[in-house]
């Protein structure tokens, strides 16, 4: 079965100083009813601090794109869609 999440967690340096450190916890925190349906990536950078008003931590899911991210923000968004 194909992966219907790809998660991109930004570990750049702003974004793991405001919260990105707990977001790399997210493989171990997701429900087990979710784990077989996400695919998780780390990157430097997701380059989102650029957007006016942007607030890190930056995770990217599929095209959407959220901000002040946390693993409840995460689950909450994969069990919506």
């Amino acid at each position: 079965m194909a992966k219907k999440f790809k998660i991109t967690i930004c570990s750049g340096t702003t974004c793991y100083v405001l919260g990105g450190a707990h977001l790399m916890m997210l493989a171990e925190s997701l429900p087990a009813d979710l784990k077989d349906q996400v695919e998780i990536i780390d990157s430097n950078c997701i380059k989102a601090c650029q957007f006016e008003n942007a607030q890190p931590p930056f995770v990217q899911i599929n095209d959407y794109l959220m901000s002040q991210a946390s693993v409840a923000k995460v689950v909450e968004y994969l069990r919506k869609h």
